[in-house]
């Protein structure tokens, strides 16, 4: 059986969609190192603790779970932070997007729905924000946002 894995599962976001998932039937796999996020909000799937950056267990969760759709909420994600400490949030953003996408693109696992940010336009030039609204943005966390975007685009 087929099943649904929810990087950043036990965040907030996460932890919602998780639970709504196996509210509707599906058979949901969390991973999430636990950094900023609790085990106990991880309601009704499996909680696996480590890192979207790992690549090994990245190709062995979806492999031994029959993945067949990522949601993927695994990021820094303070604005501040992400100034003063860049090199982790690209670590984190763009190196575990890109661990994650390899691992599913070596299983054929082809659906993603990624948690991207506002922060990616900047400055607004017109409210409200659309998907037609230029890109421009201020912040490491924008940026890694944007790149994310790219890469899975």
């Amino acid at each position: 059986m087929s099943a649904v894995l929810v990087t950043g599962g036990a965040g907030y976001i996460g932890s919602h969609v998780t639970r709504l998932l196996a509210e509707r039937g599906e058979t949901v796999v969390v991973v999430d190192n636990l950094s900023t996020g609790f085990a106990k909000a991880v309601i009704g799937a499996t909680l696996i603790e480590g890192n979207v950056g790992d690549q090994a267990l990245m190709r062995q969760v979806i492999k031994d779970h029959d993945i067949d759709a990522v949601c993927h909420f695994a990021a820094h994600i303070v604005v501040p932070e992400s100034v003063e400490k860049p090199l982790a949030y690209y670590d984190v953003n763009i190196g575990g997007t890109l661990t994650l996408v390899r691992a599913m693109e070596r299983a054929a696992c082809k659906r993603i729905i990624f948690s991207s940010s506002a922060t990616v336009y900047g400055e607004p030039q017109y409210l409200p924000y659309d998907e037609a609204h230029p890109t421009n943005p201020t912040s490491v966390y924008g940026r890694t946002k944007l790149m994310a975007e790219q890469i899975l685009t």
